[in-house]
């Protein structure tokens, strides 16, 4: 768990490309950007054959697209 944790605080350029990216989805699409995020990790873990599969990538664009989905209820409720 506190590996899990360390690796979840952090993380490189990629990641942070990958969080600003997610937002705009999750501001953009709101929730359903989730189901989006979580086939797409699951494709590269199979595609390239990743050693493991990426939980804490998983973790970090959900919170960020929970913030872009609260906006995007914000933005259509006017």
């Amino acid at each position: 768990m506190r590996n899990f944790l360390k690796r979840l605080a952090t993380f490189n350029m990629r990641d942070l490309y990958g969080m600003i990216g997610w937002f705009i989805a999750g501001i953009v699409i709101g929730l359903f950007a989730l189901p989006i995020m979580v086939g797409r990790e699951y494709y590269q873990y199979k595609r390239y054959k990743l050693e493991r599969f990426e939980w804490e990538d998983i973790v970090r664009y959900s919170f960020v697209i929970a913030i872009g989905s609260i906006i995007y209820i914000l933005l259509w409720q006017q």
